[in-house]
């Protein structure tokens, strides 16, 4: 499996953590997308599959 789309979502909810810092982002939201984020990211990796192909069934 590629690194690319996990090192994808962790570098975006570190930025999100870093711009909530900063003030640029809403506390709610940052707290809200610690959530999401790994969620989405866990679904994505689950429909790909751990060789990277997708799970759609051939007719």
């Amino acid at each position: 499996m590629s690194l690319k789309t996990p090192l994808l979502f962790a570098s975006a909810i570190i930025a999100i953590a870093v711009l909530a810092i900063f003030d640029v982002i809403p506390e709610q939201f940052a707290r809200f997308s610690v959530i999401l984020l790994p969620a989405l990211a866990a679904i994505h990796i689950a429909r790909r599959g751990s060789c990277g192909c997708s799970t759609k069934m051939r007719a």
